[in-house]
């Protein structure tokens, strides 16, 4: 005979109850809420760090292209108020693999003088879905 143990009390069940279902769903719910944020973000940021990256790529090739031009008196001529996109054709060099890129060119000399004679050019670069906008200068001097 056993003394002081209830029967009744004494059996084991096994699983969850609906509480504790119901807290477990809401944590879940939290963490994949969270994830889902978090891959928002990162998309976006990869997003910009590519256009970013392609932008800076289109102002360099365009201040080596105009670095490289002969003669110098006519740079700001050639150059300044210069506008190009994927679609221009003779874009110099060509931005048939950047779409939805547009590239200004400015270019202004200061001089002839007998102390000063060179020319800044600035190229901006920009990106309509990103927003994303790129700046680049070169002086170049007489030569």
């Amino acid at each position: 005979m056993r003394t002081g143990i209830s029967t009744r009390g004494a059996t084991r069940r096994s699983g969850m109850t609906l509480i504790e279902v119901i807290i477990a769903v809401m944590i879940l719910s939290g963490v994949l809420i969270g994830l889902s944020n978090f891959t928002r973000r990162f998309q976006h940021l990869t997003n910009n760090h590519d256009a970013l990256a392609t932008a800076s790529e289109l102002a360099t090739g365009r201040l080596e292209a105009v670095a490289l031009h002969r003669p110098y008196s006519t740079l700001v001529a050639t150059f300044n108020a210069t506008s190009e996109t994927s679609a221009t054709t003779g874009a110099n060099p060509p931005m048939t693999h950047a779409p939805g890129f547009t590239r200004t060119t400015a270019a202004a000399r200061t001089g002839p003088t007998a102390s000063a004679d060179y020319v800044t050019v600035t190229v901006t670069v920009t990106h309509t879905a990103t927003s994303t906008t790129v700046r680049k200068s070169l002086v170049i001097a007489a030569f």
